[in-house]
């Protein structure tokens, strides 16, 4: 189980690729903190309630973020000890789009890095065993098209691994919990 920050260089537009005109949420970049009823249709969330659970956390009204991006898969694993990966994205930014200064995404990463590591070490001990859990938050400079605002997002990656799909999916829901639970506390502190 590790937890790492780094930053990356590309710079990430908002919003990405258009919608088809037929309405295909297959592509492009939804609002979904202004457009809650369209999770359970996204295709990144058919099938994964625990992708719309997060999503639905990061977007709800009174949460200060809102989402850019999300997707999960399972991969073929690369260690014949460890044979089933999944492997997940959620970009997300404050919702307050001129507050996604550099600096702002860089504490929040501290923030949610200090609360996840917390979080899965509690889980680790209470399950008494090791998650086979990786996490990377990587900042990254964002355009922000339609608000005409340059800032920052943040992307939290999630790699779990192991034996069998079922387990795999657990840590891995493990991991969205700490993450919902981070953010639940960063919105607390935010309230003071």
């Amino acid at each position: 189980m590790g937890i790492l920050r780094s930053e990356r260089t590309e710079i990430f537009h908002v919003p990405y690729g258009p919608l088809s005109h037929d309405g295909d949420l297959t592509t492009g970049f939804v609002d979904i903190k202004t457009n809650l009823a369209l999770i359970p249709v996204l295709p990144p969330c058919i099938g994964w309630p625990e992708t719309q659970e997060l999503l639905r956390r990061i977007n709800a009204p009174t949460s200060p973020f809102m989402s850019l991006a999300t997707h999960q898969c399972f991969l073929d694993g690369q260690y014949q000890e460890q044979p089933v990966t999944l492997i997940s994205f959620v970009t997300l930014c404050l919702a307050e789009l001129t507050h996604n200064h550099k600096a702002m995404i860089i504490d929040l990463a501290s923030f949610l890095q200090y609360q996840i590591d917390q979080l899965l070490q509690e889980i680790s001990d209470s399950l008494q065993q090791r998650l086979q859990l990786e996490v990377v938050l990587e900042s990254q400079p964002t355009i922000f098209h339609h608000a005409k605002v340059d800032g920052w997002s943040l992307t939290i990656f999630m790699t779990a691994s192991g034996q069998a799909h079922h387990t795999v999916r657990g840590t891995w829901g493990w991991g969205i919990q700490a993450l919902i639970d981070a953010m639940r506390c960063y919105h607390s502190l935010e309230d003071i």
